[in-house]
């Protein structure tokens, strides 16, 4: 058995750099790596080759197949005869596969128009035709702006929602290696206090445990104040430094999932009354309210879900998950931080048997609950969509895992049995084992991390029905704008609308136009403040008021970050109304988080 342990990590080293070499050749046989030079051509444009618009567009949007080498040359003709040259600006681009070409303030003639475009270097070239016809209506001057504030609650007609304005800010790789640290910060400290009251209480007389837990506590509640101050700072318009502050967590949570940073945060904190005495973990006064705070505060990585539409035992197998989880690779941290870092009598040998007595039982429900949850999230999809992938890549690395728990509960098992005190070289040995293991864990706590943002197939953003029923209702669609329109009463005089973004997940200058039959009266615009997928009402309060009888047109436009989306367009029949008009006061309003669905 003195063997063992050398030759478990050479087969250890080699299963981890197999896995590497099978990464190395998928990547290189991927389909993008049989990419090869040649002719380049447009795989999409807005506008669309052989739409017709009745809105001039404000700028060309071209997109390759593969990436442009060499200087892009674009030009636009229209006019009845196509051959009225039309003033653009230079082609501008961040990954040379989207360009965008802004019109420099000249509006094209109506009739055929023609995107001719060409790459010198390539020898590729190409052209596009669209039809521009803009009535009189259109280009009316949309002077009276009703504006949402962003980030605030509205009330109309009995409803209250509440917007979200946040840009979505791309923080996704810091985001997720705070995440990281997190996770195993907090399973430091959560399995390191349960492993010490079932296996090693004598190590409250430690030093270095004392020390182990106050270092953990304090890194986990760094670790988990920046989370939730990153998590603020993506849901608002404000900046990182005023997301740092408590006060402004609760305004821009991005909704039941931040709360629940927000809640674990709070636990953690709470933590601090047993993590810089860990004595009353095994004090029979104060272990029930040790255990409530340390055991709620793990129990939170299984709520990960809320505010979705997935089952109620997701959520029951995630908090068995998490706890199992948590203890397991807790337990190895506080046996590497402090029991095996020296020689040591007794005690250490039954804090190290006794975790092995744990590993079995944890491994199970880990293994057990784990897979459930695939299942519940993935369904039939584990293998088809990206999250059930990431989820089998987990359950590989987790039977590494095993593998090296299950050889070193034997080893135990064997060698522990005819020793009363823990050598030096022993000590040394089992340490590298469970680093080794403990690693490992952090891969799979970033497959993890990496997974969490990830939508699975069974698991939808939860609908929030409206408790109004509008008169006017439609969903207007294209290829890349997806938007739910509402109005009530649809009459002259004061209106409320609800706005609902269901596509794209985040937009810019998103503006509804409102144009009257009548070209006597104004038009209306709205200005939305959603910059990602959410829902604003416009409330009856007696801004929004549609002046005259008839059929008004109705045109939303929008951007992303590659441009401006093609506009959507509808018309509302308003009719006279034959009441006086009154101020709609709803004696209850219930606050509800907007989502998608609505």
């Amino acid at each position: 058995m003195t063997t063992f342990l050398p030759v478990l990590r050479r087969k250890s080293v080699r299963l981890v750099c197999g896995l590497g070499l099978v990464a190395a050749l998928a990547g290189l046989f991927s389909p993008s790596a049989f990419a090869t030079a040649g002719t380049n051509e447009v795989i999409s444009s807005n506008p669309a080759s052989g739409s017709t618009l009745q809105v001039p567009p404000t700028q060309i949007q071209l997109t390759f197949r593969t990436a442009v080498e060499g200087e892009l040359k674009v030009e636009l003709l229209c006019g009845p005869g196509a051959d009225i040259p039309v003033a653009l600006s230079a082609p501008a681009t961040e990954d040379n596969v989207v360009y965008a070409i802004p019109l420099l303030g000249q509006q094209p003639e109506n009739g055929q128009c023609v995107i001719k475009w060409s790459i010198a270097s390539s020898n590729s070239a190409g052209s596009i035709s669209f039809v521009l016809a803009v009535t009189q209506d259109s280009t009316a001057i949309a002077t009276e702006t009703t504006v949402v504030a962003p980030g605030e609650t509205v009330t109309a007609i009995g409803e209250t929602v509440t917007t979200y304005s946040g840009a979505g800010r791309k923080t996704g790789i810091v985001y997720g290696l705070l995440r990281i640290a997190e996770y195993f910060f907090v399973s430091a400290l959560f399995g390191g206090l349960i492993l010490m009251l079932l296996a090693w209480p004598e190590g409250v007389e430690y030093p270095i445990c004392l020390r182990f837990f106050k270092i953990s506590w304090l890194l986990s509640i760094a670790t988990m104040y920046l989370i939730v101050s990153m998590n603020t700072f993506r849901h608002s318009n404000d900046g990182f430094a005023s997301a740092l502050s408590p006060f402004s967590w609760f305004s821009h949570t991005g909704g039941s999932a931040g709360a629940i940073l927000i809640l674990r945060f709070v636990l953690i904190a709470a933590a601090f009354w047993v993590a810089f005495d860990p004595e009353k973990i095994v004090d029979p006064a104060t272990q029930v309210p040790a255990l409530t705070i340390v055991t709620l505060m793990m129990a939170t990585y299984g709520l990960t879900r809320v505010g979705q539409n997935v089952s109620i035992l997701n959520f029951v197998f995630g908090v068995g998950h998490a706890l199992s989880i948590g203890l397991w690779l807790g337990g190895m941290i506080l046996l590497v931080r402090t029991v095996l870092t020296a020689p040591g009598e007794s005690d250490l040998v039954q804090a190290v048997i006794g975790f092995t007595k744990l590993s079995g039982p944890l491994m199970i429900a880990a293994v057990l609950t784990g897979f459930l949850q695939m299942l519940l999230l993935d369904g039939l999809a584990i293998f088809t969509s990206g999250h059930g992938r990431l989820g089998v890549l987990v359950m590989l690395f987790s039977a590494l895992m095993i593998f090296l728990a299950l050889m070193l509960k034997n080893f135990v098992a064997l060698k522990f049995a005819r020793i009363e005190n823990l050598s030096g070289k022993m000590a040394w040995r089992l340490r590298r084992v469970m680093t080794a293991e403990i690693v490992i864990g952090i891969v799979v706590l970033a497959l993890t991390s990496w997974m969490i943002p990830m939508k699975p197939p069974q698991a939808n953003a939860a609908e929030v029905k409206t408790s109004v029923a509008y008169e006017f209702r439609e969903e207007l669609q294209n290829d890349r704008f997806h938007i739910v329109l509402s109005v009530s009463p649809a009459t002259t005089g004061t209106n409320a609308m609800r706005i609902e973004l269901l596509n794209p997940k985040r937009v810019n200058n998103f503006t509804i136009k409102l144009i009257p039959p009548d070209p006597a009266f104004e038009g209306i615009q709205i200005n939305v403040p959603l910059k990602r997928r959410g829902a604003a009402i416009v409330a009856y309060d007696g801004l929004f008021n549609l002046k005259v009888a008839g059929v008004w047109s109705i045109e939303v436009t929008g951007a992303t970050t590659t441009g401006e989306m093609v506009p959507l367009a509808t018309t509302l029949n308003v009719v006279q109304s034959t009441t006086p008009e009154t101020t709609i006061a709803p004696e209850t309003t219930l606050p509800t988080e907007t989502t998608v669905g609505g």
